[in-house]
Order: structure tokens, then sequence, then C-alpha cells
């Protein structure tokens, strides 16, 4: 199964440092050109599946690009920040536990969020239960956390190194899932 995964164009909160990944923030004034150049990236390729996150920021890249009615799973949503959702990251590294998360992030949830290894087992659902299906080509409009997970699934990266690195707003990741067991 081959996958094409995009990541949402920037966001109106980029910039101000907050925290945000459940939370449905609406895209920048520059949406459009932003999102003429992923719709060009995707120009030419064609697929049997196309999904997207529920948020908002996904949906309209999806729209955008030619597919308004792709199909929405919850498990294609960036991570829940829990009570963190909406703050300054500022704010957040004075509270007592932040850098506790931040060393086990991993495996320890935010507050009444998750932690990045319950983001991952959504991800790797996601994209077994599509493989299972016999996808070949599928179309993921969705965050940058789920790009890194996925492309930790895919044997990229390791789980502790997944954001050392996030795919730049409107990138298209292509990767390859045919050796995956389902």
């Amino acid at each position: 199964m081959k996958v094409y995964i995009v990541r949402h164009t920037s966001v109106v909160l980029d910039g101000n440092h907050v925290c945000y990944g459940f939370s449905d923030i609406d895209v920048r004034p520059t949406f459009r050109e932003e999102a003429t150049l992923t719709r060009q990236a995707l120009e030419g390729l064609s697929f049997d599946g196309v999904f997207s996150s529920p948020l908002r920021r996904a949906r309209k890249l999806a729209t955008f690009c030619g597919y308004p009615d792709p199909i929405v799973d919850d498990r294609l949503k960036e991570m829940n920040f829990g009570e963190w959702e909406g703050k300054l990251w500022s704010d957040i590294i004075i509270d007592q536990g932040t850098q506790e998360f931040f060393l086990r992030y991993i495996d320890h949830p935010t507050p009444g969020g998750e932690s990045l290894r319950m983001q991952y087992d959504r991800v790797r659902s996601f994209l077994m239960e599509k493989q299972a299906a016999g996808y070949q080509e599928v179309l993921i409009f969705c965050h940058g956390g789920v790009i890194n997970c996925a492309r930790t699934l895919a044997g990229l990266c390791q789980l502790e190194d997944a954001y050392a690195t996030i795919p730049p707003f409107g990138s298209v990741t292509e990767l390859d899932f045919s050796f995956l067991q389902v």
C-alpha cells in the first residue's frame, strides 16, 4: 500500500506558540496560496481511498485539492494535549509535570490528553485497517503528528525521534507500507 499524507496548511495560531492538537483551529488568510502548492503536488496522482482528519484545517485543504468528500476518521486527528489545548507553550513549561512530560512523552499522557504512543497506536490501527481492506493508493489529509507516527510505522524513524522534525505545512509525504503484516 502506498500512502500520500498531506499536512494541513498553516493555522491562525502559528507564531503565537499556542499548544493545539485536537483543537479545531482555522487556517491563515494565506490558505489559498499555500493550498495551491499542495494541489499542484498531487496533480496526476490517483487514489482508491481519500481520508481526512475531521478537523477543519485538514478538511479545508482536502476540499481545495479536489476532494470535498473524504472519508473522515477521528484516528487521523493531531495529538490530544488535553488540558494544555489553547495554552501558550511558555505557560505550560512552567507548570509542574511538564518537564516530566517532555522526558517521558512517549508513554506519559498530558493531563487529560494522550501520549505519543497512544497517538501512534491509533494511526497504526487506521493504516493496518486500510491495508487489510485492500487499499493500494491512499491519500490522507491530516497533521504533523500523524505523519510522524506513520513515518515511524514505515521504518523511517524511531518513535523516540519522531518529533525531531515536523513536515512543513501543506507538504505531501509519500510512504510505502507494502511490508506491513496484517
